[in-house]
This record gives structure tokens, sequence and C-alpha cells, in this order.
């Protein structure tokens, strides 16, 4: 049976990075893909990008900045940090059933986790950090990347998240809009869901798989 559900933060209970970068290249008649490896850098692996570094919690947000606006600028645009996240704000989509997804599953006993590639400087839970979209109160783990030293798709987070929680691999199920970062929690045993740009079709298919597996 499922006894935990790990979720994902940017583009599950908040606006997908993706999209906020689609609107970035458009804006500017540039390939999403193009712009989305300046500032993200090869996101299905764990390597030495700054933005991975970032999210290890290896350097301040300042210092990475300022090369991902270096590589961005090799594209021909200037892309401020401000305008950056100003994109973020931007959603279609209504993440409330996401939400309330998470309230019903664990009033029905399943475990909530966070397991979130995060900066160090929105980890505020008193300030307007991502703490702030996250029913905080029903997850009884918090794995954030840039605490604990590791990031999605590193196995070594998958298993630390598990360890946390108490439960087998098979009995937890991995929520996140990033594939790679599912197909790497699926690779350590864990039943995944891709978040796209219908959360409500994702959030079907999480009810439906708790309700499955026995």
């Amino acid at each position: 049976m499922i006894e935990a559900v790990c979720w994902d933060v940017g583009g599950v209970f908040s606006a997908r990075p993706v999209d906020a970068i689609g609107r970035i290249a458009q804006q500017h008649g540039l390939d999403p893909d193009d712009v989305f490896a300046a500032v993200f850098g090869p996101y299905h692996l764990d390597g030495d990008h700054v933005w991975h570094r970032l999210e290890r919690g290896e350097l301040p947000l300042a210092e990475a900045w300022n090369e991902v606006e270096c590589a961005v600028a090799e594209l021909g645009i200037g892309l401020a940090l401000a305008d950056f996240f100003r994109q973020f704000r931007t959603d279609e989509a209504d993440r409330t059933v996401v939400t309330e997804t998470a309230r019903e599953l664990h009033s029905d006993g399943v475990a909530m986790a966070v397991v979130t590639n995060n900066v160090a400087e929105f980890s505020g839970g008193d300030g307007p950090g991502w703490h702030s979209i996250v029913p905080m109160e029903i997850m009884s783990v918090v794995v954030d990347s840039s605490a604990v030293g590791m990031r999605k798709p590193d196995p070594a987070i998958y298993h630390h998240v598990l360890a946390q929680l108490g439960v087998a691999a098979q009995s937890a199920v991995f929520v996140d809009d990033m594939p790679a970062n599912v197909e790497a929690a699926q690779s350590v045993g864990m039943h995944g869901i891709v978040v796209g740009s219908d959360p409500a079709q994702a959030m079907t298919e999480l009810k439906s798989l708790v309700m499955r597996v026995e």
C-alpha cells in the first residue's frame, strides 16, 4: 500500500519553471531549450552547472546569478533576477487542486513530505519563501536541496527522504513536474507522477494510484 507521498514544490504547488522560461524565450524570439539550458543547465542531470551548485547550497544566489546573467547574455538578452522571478507569478493553472489532494490524502492517513530543489535564500518559513505556498502543517518531512547538499535527480536525495519517512520505496509516490526527476525516483523503486500543464489530471492519477496499490 502507499504510505507516503513526496511532493516537489515549483511546478506542482506553484507555476512551472518551464512555462516561465517559455514566456521569456517567446518575448525575445529565442528557442526555449536554449534559454532553459543557459539558466538551469542540463536539468536531467546533477552536475557542476552554476544553478546545480546553487541548489545544493554551494553558492549564494547573488554570485550564482552573475554567472547565469553572463550565460543568458550570450543569447543576446539581458535578464535581471527580479524580472526572471516575476515570470513565476504568472500561472494559468488552478493549483488549489494540489493542496486539496494533499490534505485529502493526509486525512486518509498517508504521510506527506516535501522534496524540493531550492535556493537557500527562498527557504524562509516565516517570509515570502516557498513555505507560504505549501500546506506545511501536514508535511512530516521536508528535504530542501540547499540544506542537505543533494538535489534531484541524484538518487541519494530520494533515499534520504525515504529514510526520514521510514517507508520502503515501493510504498511511496514522488510527484514532480520534471520527468527526469520522476524517472530518478522510479529508478530507486518509488512510484512516480508527472505534473504537466493540467495539475488536476495529475492529482486524479495520484489518487487512483494510492487507491490501486494495496
